[in-house]
């Protein structure tokens, strides 16, 4: 499962309630983005430790490398973090240094990679081949297929899940498919992963990417409010959570 849990509007409450939402879960391996503060890291480490032993990530300090966390109920055989933003007119994504966690899991005989990913944000929602948000962004892709490309020595799975912060039914994810060689898990399902409000409809920006010939099913979860045992009560994030069962 894949989540972006919303760095900013006081972030502890929602955490605190995520947290919960997990341990009744079963998912195996949790993608967390937006956990830049290392006091957000902290928590929600803190009350995931033990229904998820296992976890990665990149450098905490000053803020966590990407903002990315992954949780895993499956031993980790070994993980690393790629910086894929490289400035241009996104100052502040240079400084949250977004990029992807690529993780190695042990599941049985079997290895599966997983990399959880978070691009570049196109302010103005413009994904058009003239824009320069998305040129930036198609640059990183690129720089990210190449990382993909780059576990296939390893034999084994690779899945790649997020908030790529591109449309799915777009030409930035057609292209970054081809390059990786992977395939959508929603099968160009454009229903939006972000929450709609009065000034936008949202967007299909989570994404689920895997091996082809691999059984992959994929859905939207965490789209309802939830009621912490602390009374607090809302969404949990403006995105909603993409899932997929593998095999």
């Amino acid at each position: 499962m894949s989540f972006n849990t919303l760095y900013n509007e006081d972030p502890f409450p929602r955490l605190r309630a995520l947290a919960e939402v997990l341990a009744d879960a079963d998912y195996d391996v949790v993608c967390l983005q937006e956990l830049w503060n290392p006091r957000s890291y902290a928590l929600i480490r803190a009350l995931t430790r033990t229904s998820y032993p296992y976890a990665a990530h990149g450098a905490r300090l000053p803020l966590l490398a990407g903002g990315l966390l992954t949780l895993s109920r499956i031993p980790i055989a070994g993980h690393r973090f790629t910086r894929l933003a490289a400035g241009g007119p996104f100052t502040r994504e240079a400084l949250t240094r977004k990029g992807v966690l690529v993780t190695r899991l042990s599941v049985g005989e079997e290895l599966l990679v997983v990399a959880n990913v978070h691009l570049s944000a196109n302010l103005r929602s413009d994904w058009s081949k003239e824009a320069p948000f998305a040129e930036v962004q198609r640059a990183e892709l690129a720089r990210l297929a190449q990382v993909v490309r780059g576990q296939g020595g390893a034999g084994g799975t690779v899945v790649a899940v997020g908030d790529f912060n591109v449309p799915r039914d777009s030409w930035l994810l057609e292209g970054f498919a081809a390059d990786s060689g992977l395939r959508d898990a929603f099968h160009g399902d454009s229903a939006t992963t972000y929450r709609p409000t009065p000034r936008w409809s949202g967007a299909a920006l989570d994404q689920v990417l895997a091996t082809p010939g691999l059984p992959v099913a994929a859905e939207l979860v965490l789209r309802d409010t939830v009621k912490a045992s602390d009374g607090w009560e809302g969404h949990l994030s403006d995105h909603y959570g993409v899932a997929a069962t593998i095999g």
